[in-house]
């Protein structure tokens, strides 16, 4: 019901933004229309995401193949901020059976959280490693970027709340990313931890079950990352 008239918005927007006869001023304005047409129709999608809560399809998969396609993405922009990637995954890693696209939705919302969260540039530190006794495959992003209050560290994953309006970031957001990154990893029996601390960095740790218990640990890891500080 809202998709089609955006469409509509959309599509004769974009024709007066194109049209060379119209003035500049009002083609210019135009185009407002329709990067705010855009950012309506990105919301109207993340709301569909959020409320499905879709069933994992499920199958066994390189969790770090899928980091890697992720980074594949977003290296570029991270380049372009300023930002140095260091990736770490421990060796002889087991596949997992997860939904390959919906796990790298949930890389995708937190490395570009971790990006935004560095305006300025800084590092962002991404590792894995196999917790043979909790039989969890664990993922921690770290980013050295302005950090979580305590007082909202409770709420981060609550729909539509966000802190992206706030002057400091200078961004806006929708605060679904990780809402809908929580009942990804929900769904695939799996958790998702935050530490954070105000003006050093953000550690976020996503464990997604292993598919086999008992297995062997791999050897000559590193370890998990520790919250900043």
């Amino acid at each position: 019901e809202i998709n089609n008239p955006l469409a509509g918005i959309l599509m004769f927007a974009t024709l007066f933004a194109e049209d060379r006869s119209l003035p500049l001023e009002m083609r210019e304005d135009a185009k407002i229309i329709v990067r705010e047409t855009q950012r309506c129709a990105e919301i109207v999608k993340r709301l569909l995401e959020f409320s499905r809560n879709s069933i994992p399809r499920k199958k066994l998969k390189s969790l770090p193949g899928i980091m890697d396609d992720t980074m594949a993405l977003l290296e570029h922009q991270a380049a372009l901020s300023n930002i140095e990637i260091r990736v770490r995954y421990e060796s002889a890693l087991p596949e997992i059976l997860v939904d390959p696209h919906q796990i790298e939705q949930v890389f995708i919302n937190m490395v570009v959280n971790a990006c935004q969260a560095m305006p300025g540039g800084g590092q962002l530190t991404i590792t894995m490693h196999a917790d043979y006794d909790n039989h969890y495959l664990v993922t921690n992003i770290q980013d050295t970027g302005h950090g979580i209050p305590k007082e909202n560290l409770a709420k981060i994953f609550d729909p539509f709340f966000t802190t992206k309006d706030q002057p400091a970031t200078g961004m806006a957001g929708t605060g679904l990313g990780l809402s809908v990154s929580y009942g990804i990893v929900q769904n695939h029996g799996g958790r998702i931890g935050v530490v954070s601390e105000v003006g050093k960095g953000t550690l976020f740790t996503i464990e997604l079950p292993l598919a086999v218990a008992g297995m062997a640990p791999a050897q000559d890891y590193p370890s998990s990352l520790s919250a900043t500080g």
